[in-house]
């Protein structure tokens, strides 16, 4: 009879985690298939360095997300602004940092989410520059 109990508990657990395992896949592919939604808006290449503006659209926002690639390792400074004006005011990000980046790999170097209501503008830029001085520039309108 105890055994009986034991089985039917352990069945029970083994259907619990299987599903708990469900959801948890079910989550990271949404989260995986939400990276594989972006969008390229401008893209840019000087010498091995390449610079890239991505946009991924969630609703009444979008995640804006500069990238670097390099085919030699490359180090340096960028700068990450979005401009944007609408029926609600206008608003200015600035982002920028140091990089380094090791050869053939993808560094995000600046990430932002921002509403877009109904009429407004935002301009992308992405500015890149070496310590060695290559200079990468993407720049991208968006407009709702």
């Amino acid at each position: 009879m105890l055994s009986g109990y034991i089985w039917k508990s352990g069945h029970g657990l083994v259907v619990t985690l299987g599903a708990s395992a469900l959801l948890l896949s079910a989550f990271f592919t949404q989260a995986f298939a939400g990276d594989q939604d972006m969008t390229v808006l401008a893209h840019a290449s000087s010498g091995p360095l390449q610079c890239e503006i991505r946009k991924n659209e969630m609703g009444n926002s979008v995640e804006l997300t500069g990238v670097i690639v390099s085919s030699r390792a490359v180090a340096g400074n960028f700068r990450f602004t979005i401009t944007k004006s609408g029926p609600s005011g206008s608003s200015n990000i600035n982002q920028g940092n140091t990089f380094d980046l090791a050869a053939d790999k993808e560094s995000r170097v600046g990430q932002v989410a921002i509403n877009l209501e109904h009429e407004a503008n935002a301009v992308i830029e992405l500015f890149v520059r070496s310590d060695d001085g290559i200079e990468c520039l993407a720049k991208a309108p968006l407009k709702t």
